[in-house]
């Protein structure tokens, strides 16, 4: 498969602008003003009196110096072209400052200003689908900093054109501009916000990004810090033009800053490039769609426990080039000089899509989780479940190739870009091509595809990943050079370390697990295979073979032992008799998929996960065991159908009400059980037993030890 050369071009603005300044309030001791807003106070003053406050955020931020910290109370605030200190933005927004350091904190009730509530005080920016909703602007200093936290930004409107002079057609950052600046966000929602290109007459339409938030060039030695955010069905429209429509960059885009994001999560958000009634083409790019929930476009990113679900991109359509889909859930790319670096960990990267657009030769589609491109990145501990990449169709010609339906990760020029996936889950992902005339080899790599470049994976789960019906190469893994095989420019190198390749049945008739094209290598070191329709391509079919290392280390069984792999649970974490246990001679890897300690047991396990008893806690009473194994059993999801308790008893002691000594106790499908009828200080040790619906036992509890008492402690109660 060959994917088509494609960069992406910003523009970078200049922009003059006039700064406000506000009266001069008596700072407190450290310099600072704290100034209160409320909707039902009033725009007059300087808002320093809690006693009386001002209407709008605009009119505080107006009156404030950098430093100063504005504390607002719930309700829903909008724009007001009174307070409106930034004409040089065509799309104002209900929030605008430039050049300040400033704190704004939501979630107060009126006239109770001691601590914030948001969920019970709800403070909405709400741009009424007409206005941005804020904006932060570095001009004449590389400080500009916004800390904010308690809102909720909603029914944003960022429309193109951004600026007449220099004339830009793009719309950018809907909920959120950022420009030359950074910010610290935390406990925040940004929903319904939309960032539209324009339509053109000319050229190419408008480019659209960040519905959400556009974080563009931070100053040097500047990071912005996203903490415990939402963002909720935000979508980016490319505008229409004759020659190609605009390029589309999803809810939230980051462009040449350092940025971390932890503990948030990205849903149902959109990014969708703009159609076009001509070729496809202009300036050397198709309408291509980008990261419906994040793109990063040059920087230092960290992404840390994120959930991306249910994004989308879509390619634009035209009469002759399909626009590109690229990353459902996330795209990557360094298109410049300066090395983009992303560490992705402790995710969960599911049901995101990549259509690429319709034209005579339909667009490309590559990550419907996650893409990559020319970048260093890193992904540990993350699930990338259930994603799709499905190629543009054909009106008259070839149709697009969909490829990667989990990850996929390239590089089409020189440099030193390399990837790492390290406990990784790659599994029921699902890559095919578009309508019109297809082709064997248009697509492939249902869960990964690593081309022109290098990549070490240890640890990784590659299972039950798909092909459509007429694509054979790689279902669950596609190693190839860039741009193909015939002028491998740039050759793969994979390393796969302690790895399971399983279920791969779907796609063509000589459809293949994992294939490794000429001008590429594998070096398998340890793993199993199981239940695939054919392992590899090492034996030159279903296409030539490049280079494969290590084939003999790799072990082959009927069954892995999932807990419960299939829709809709996708739990790849091992059963007790899995064959994968113990078998990973050599590991150094000290951690699972969940952050469990390797190795458990004889040795390190095969995949990603490394087999644990689940948690079981027990309370003594008098004559009384409670066992509670409610806590850790995410893991067993899907695969219970009910639990046994087996009670061992010292010598002398009485056995429990609800059964023998040494024998089953059905506890049925609950996970707390009461044991009565118990001596008291005789040591009994216990054991919950897990068991599927064919009642094979699929995972047992920690055992415990414990004695039922009369004898308790008690604290004592303190007043004050």
């Amino acid at each position: 498969m060959l994917l088509r050369r494609w960069t992406v071009f910003l523009f970078v603005f200049v922009v003059a602008v006039a700064l406000f300044a506000g009266p001069a309030p008596s700072p407190r001791a450290d310099g600072t003003v704290t100034r209160y807003v409320a909707t039902t106070g009033s725009d007059t003053g300087d808002c320093s009196s809690s006693l009386s406050p001002c209407r709008t955020i605009q009119y505080a931020v107006n009156q404030s110096a950098s430093g100063d910290r504005i504390l607002v109370a719930q309700g829903t605030y909008t724009y007001d072209a009174a307070v409106d200190p930034c004409p040089f933005l065509l799309t104002r927004a209900v929030v605008c400052f430039v050049d300040k350091r400033l704190t704004i904190l939501g979630g107060y009730a009126t006239g109770d200003w001691s601590e914030a509530d948001p969920d019970g005080n709800p403070t909405i920016i709400d741009g009424q689908d007409t206005y941005r909703g804020v904006a932060v602007i570095g001009y004449n200093t590389t400080t500009a900093h916004l800390e904010m936290e308690g809102f909720t930004v909603q029914n944003g409107l960022a429309q193109g054109p951004t600026y007449l002079s220099p004339y830009d057609p793009s719309g950018v950052g809907g909920g959120m501009l950022v420009q030359h600046a950074a910010v610290t966000l935390r406990d925040m929602v940004f929903k319904n916000n939309r960032a539209i290109g324009q339509d053109t007459s000319s050229g190419y339409g408008g480019q659209a990004d960040g519905a959400a938030i556009r974080i563009e060039e931070s100053p040097v030695g500047t990071s912005s810090l996203l903490q415990r955010i939402l963002f909720d069905g935000n979508r980016s429209y490319g505008g229409t033009g004759p020659d190609r429509g605009g390029i589309a960059f999803g809810a939230l885009f980051i462009y040449k800053s350092t940025v971390t994001v932890e503990d948030s999560i990205f849903r149902n958000n959109l990014a969708q490039a703009g159609d076009s009634t001509g070729s496809g083409l202009s300036g050397g790019l198709n309408a291509d769609a980008l990261g419906g929930g994040i793109a990063v476009e040059q920087g230092v990113i960290t992404l840390r426990r994120l959930t991306v679900t249910g994004n989308q991109v879509i390619g634009g359509d035209a009469s002759t080039y399909g626009g590109g889909a690229y990353g459902g859930g996330i795209f990557i790319e360094d298109f410049g000089e300066n090395a983009t670096t992303v560490t992705i960990s402790d995710s969960y990267v599911a049901d995101n899509t990549a259509i690429a657009g319709d034209a005579e030769y339909g667009g490309n589609s590559a990550g419907g989780g996650i893409c990559s491109a020319n970048s260093d990145v890193t992904i540990e501990r993350t699930s990338v479940i259930s994603n799709t990449s499905i190629g543009g169709g054909s009106t008259a010609g070839e149709a697009g190739p969909g490829a990667g339906g989990g990850l996929y990760i390239f590089a089409d020029r020189q440099g030193s870009f390399h990837a790492t996936l390290e406990n990784v889950i790659v599994a029921g992902n699902f890559a095919d091509q578009g309508s019109g005339t297809t082709s064997l080899g248009n697509g492939g790599g249902g869960g990964i595809v690593i081309h022109g470049m290098d990549a070490d994976i240890a640890h990784a789960t590659i299972a039950q990943n798909r092909l459509g019906s007429e694509l054979i190469l790689g279902q669950g893994l596609l190693v190839q050079p860039w741009p193909s095989p015939s002028d491998p420019s740039l050759p793969a190198a994979v390393t796969l370390s302690y790895s399971v390749v399983a279920d791969h049945t779907e796609g063509g008739s000589l459809a293949t697990a994992v294939v490794i094209q000429q001008g590429s290598t594998v070096t398998f070191n340890q793993g199993i295979f199981s239940g695939n329709l054919k392992d590899t391509n090492a034996d030159n079919s279903p296409v030539p073979a490049g280079t494969v290392n290590g084939l003999s280390t790799m072990s082959s069984a009927s069954s892995v032992g999932f807990v419960a792999p299939d829709e809709p649970d996708y739990n790849y974490h091992l059963r007790l008799n899995s064959g994968a246990k113990d078998r990973a001679t050599g590991s150094v890897v000290s951690d699972d998929v969940d952050g469990q300690s390797r190795p458990y047991g004889q040795g390190s396990d095969f995949g990603a996960d490394e087999y644990h008893p689940f948690p079981l806690a027990v309370v003594p009473g008098d004559g009384t065991l409670r066992l509670y194994w409610d806590a850790g059993i995410d893991v067993l999801a899907g695969g219970v159908d009910h639990y046994d308790v087996l009670v061992s008893c010292a010598a002398g002691a009485s056995p429990p009400d609800q059964g023998n000594c040494g024998q089953p106790i059905d506890a049925g499908s609950q996970t707390a059980f009461t044991l009565t009828g118990l001596t008291n200080f005789e040591p009994y040790t216990v054991e919950v037993r897990a068991y599927d619906p064919l009642d094979e036992r699929i995972a047992t509890s920690e055992v415990q030890t414990a004695s039922p008492t009369t004898i308790f402690v008690y604290l004592p109660l303190i007043l004050r």
